[in-house]
C-alpha cells in the first residue's frame, strides 16, 4: 500500500487519470498535425498554380492548424487550472473538474473543436459539389451540416451553464445528436465522393484502358485513408459517450486533431498534383487523337486513305455513352473528357 495515495474512490481516480491522459494524447496527435501542415504549406507554395489558388488553400490549412494549436494550448491550460492553480478547491481537483466545466478556457477549447469539424465538413461538401457539378447532390449534406452546427451551438451553450458539464443529461441531449450527425455526414460525403470517383474510373477505363483510370482509384484511396480514421474514432467515441463511459474523455482532444489532419491531407494531395481540383471537372477541353487507316474500299477505288471518325463523349456529367461511329475521309478519334 502506498501511504501517500489519495483516498478517493477508484472510479473517481480513474476519471482524473483519463482526463489528464487525454491532454497528452491530443498533444501527440498535434505532432502529426504539425507535420501535415508544414508539408501541405510547402507543396502549396511550390506548386505552379495561380497565386489566388495558393492563398485560398494556404489560408484554409493555416486556419485549421491555428485552431488545432490553440485547442491543445487550452486543454493544457485547463489541466493546469485543475491540478495546479486550484489544488485547494473544496473537494480537490476532481471536484473542480466536475463542477467548473463552464470556465472560459474549457468552453473555448470545446468551441474550437466544433469549428475545426465545421471547416473539415465544409471542405468535403465543396469537393462533393466539384466532383458532381450538380448543386442538388449536396442539398442533404448541406442540411446535415447546418443541423450539426445548430446542435453544436446548443451543446456548447448548455455545457457552459453553471454547474453543467459534458456529462450532464441536458448536455447529452444536444451533444449526442451533434456527434452523430457529424459522423453520419462524414460517412455520407465519403461514400458520395468515393462512389463517384470509382464510377468515373470505370467509364474512363472502358474507353481508354485501365491505365488511364488509375488516378481516380488513387484519389478514392486518399479519401478513404483520410476519412476512415476520423469515422472510426467518432464511432467509438459516440458509443462510449452515449453510455457515459469516462473513457470517452480520451477521444475528445484526439478527435479535434483528426478533424484538422484529414482535410489537410486532401489539400496536400491536390497541391502535389495527385488529386483533381475544380478545373479538372469544370473544363471541357477535348483530347484529339488522329491516325490514318487504309480501308479496302479507298485503296481499291481511288488509292486514297480511307478513314473513320470516332467521336466519343466519355463523360457528359458522367452520363453520356460512347457516341456513334461516322465515316469520313480522315480518321480522327475525338475523345471529349467532360466531367
Amino acid at each position: 500500500m502506498n501511504p501517500y495515495a489519495t483516498q478517493e474512490a477508484p472510479e473517481l481516480l480513474w476519471l482524473e487519470r483519463i482526463n489528464h491522459a487525454s491532454v497528452f494524447i491530443g498533444a501527440i496527435a498535434f505532432g502529426v498535425t504539425i507535420i501535415t501542415y508544414c508539408m501541405c504549406s510547402y507543396y502549396i507554395l511550390q506548386s505552379g498554380k495561380p497565386a489566388a489558388w495558393k492563398c485560398k488553400w494556404l489560408l484554409y490549412v493555416t486556419a485549421l492548424f491555428s485552431l488545432a494549436c490553440v485547442n491543445v494550448a487550452l486543454n493544457i491550460r485547463f489541466n493546469e487550472l485543475v491540478y495546479i492553480d486550484n489544488r485547494g478547491y473544496p473537494g480537490g481537483p476532481l471536484a473542480f473538474l466536475l463542477q467548473q466545466q463552464a470556465v472560459p478556457v474549457n468552453i473555448a477549447g470545446n468551441s474550437e473543436t466544433i469549428v475545426i469539424s465545421f471547416l473539415s465538413d465544409a471542405l468535403l461538401i465543396y469537393r462533393c459539389f466539384i466532383v458532381y457539378q450538380r448543386w442538388w447532390v449536396i442539398v442533404i449534406p448541406a442540411i446535415m451540416w447546418i443541423a450539426s452546427t445548430v446542435f453544436a451551438v446548443l451543446f456548447t451553450i448548455q455545457a457552459a451553464l453553471p454547474q453543467s458539464s459534458l456529462w450532464a443529461q441536458k448536455t447529452l441531449d444536444f451533444a449526442l445528436p451533434y456527434f452523430s450527425i457529424v459522423m453520419a455526414l462524414n460517412a455520407l460525403l465519403t461514400i458520395l465522393l468515393v462512389g463517384r470517383l470509382l464510377y468515373m474510373r470505370r467509364k474512363i477505363a472502358s474507353v481508354l484502358g485501365g491505365e488511364h483510370g488509375r488516378m481516380y482509384s488513387h484519389i478514392a484511396t486518399t479519401l478513404l485513408e483520410s476519412a476512415v480514421p476520423y469515422g472510426l474514432v467518432s464511432f467509438v467515441f459516440i458509443i462510449l459517450y452515449g453510455t457515459k463511459n469516462t473513457v470517452a474523455n480520451l477521444f475528445i482532444p484526439f478527435l479535434a486533431q483528426l478533424a484538422a489532419i484529414s482535410p489537410t491531407l486532401i489539400v496536400l494531395r491536390v497541391a502535389r498534383g495527385f488529386d483533381m481540383n475544380n478545373e479538372t471537372f469544370a473544363k471541357q477541353e477535348p483530347l484529339k487523337i488522329k491516325f490514318q487507316h487504309k480501308t479496302p474500299e479507298s485503296s481499291t477505288d481511288n488509292g486514297a486513305d480511307g478513314s473513320q471518325e470516332v467521336s466519343m463523349a466519355v463523360f457528359r456529367s458522367m452520363s453520356e455513352s460512347i457516341s456513334r461511329l461516322r465515316s469520313n475521309k480522315e480518321q480522327e478519334t475525338d475523345i471529349s473528357s467532360v466531367v
